[in-house]
């Protein structure tokens, strides 16, 4: 177990790694239309998804690449309200800085696509796809049990040390959106065991991410 534990690890480190790196690399004038986390994300995807292929025993459905036993509730878009919650705070507390992160500077088609939609779904393919497919190994999706599992615990940990490149940007502000995307990769990567599915991980990540945005864009709405 620990062998296949610092293999999964140390693979999706590696991808993660060459990802930014392709990323940062992409940044400069002879780029200047593709924003580097396009670059970024597109580089996470297709180096997950070529370790998924070259994995032999796993299927497409094996990595949740299914509905598995997911069935669309709306009580699922509840998961908007947490971050829309501390977004809305965050507004009422005094700004000493301009907007930061990674989506500083994107225009509201730019988020939609590239962060709501295009780096959710990069995202949740290499950490509850190929990771935690990789830790908890070819085994039925856990129905019905409570406590957290491996997979599901080193799934939500990777997902939160992803988010610490946020620190060169955001400083000690980066320590919120660290501990958010930690809750959020053990909230999907549960989805994920319980329903053998990435779709409500993918779904939940969206709407952490839209959550964190709309307050922002009602207040610049009521602004003009």
């Amino acid at each position: 177990m620990l062998i296949r534990l610092l293999s999964a690890v140390s693979t999706c480190a590696a991808i993660f790694v060459a990802a930014l790196f392709a990323g940062r690399s992409s940044a400069g004038p002879a780029f200047s239309f593709v924003p580097s986390s396009f670059v970024t994300d597109t580089v996470m995807l297709l180096l997950a998804l070529v370790v998924m292929r070259t994995r032999s025993g796993f299927s497409p459905a094996d990595f949740g690449f299914s509905r598995g036993s997911f069935r669309w509730k709306p009580r699922i878009l509840l998961w908007v309200f947490p971050t829309a919650f501390l977004s809305a705070l965050s507004l009422a507390l005094p700004q000493s800085a301009g907007p930061s992160g990674p989506a500083a500077g994107f225009n509201g088609l730019q988020i939609v696509v590239l962060v709501w939609i295009y780096a959710t779904v990069a995202e949740e393919i290499l950490t509850r796809g190929l990771l935690q497919t990789l830790v908890a190994g070819k085994r039925e999706p856990a129905r019905g049990q409570r406590k957290l599992s491996c997979s599901v615990i080193v799934s939500g940990l990777f997902f939160g040390a992803m988010h610490l490149v946020l620190i060169s940007s955001m400083g000690a502000g980066a320590i919120v959106p660290i501990v958010l995307a930690t809750l959020l990769g053990i909230i999907a990567a549960r989805y994920r065991e319980s329903t053998g599915s990435l779709l409500p991980g993918i779904l939940v990540h969206a709407l952490f991410n839209i959550g964190g945005t709309l307050p922002i864009w009602a207040l610049e709405w009521l602004k003009r």
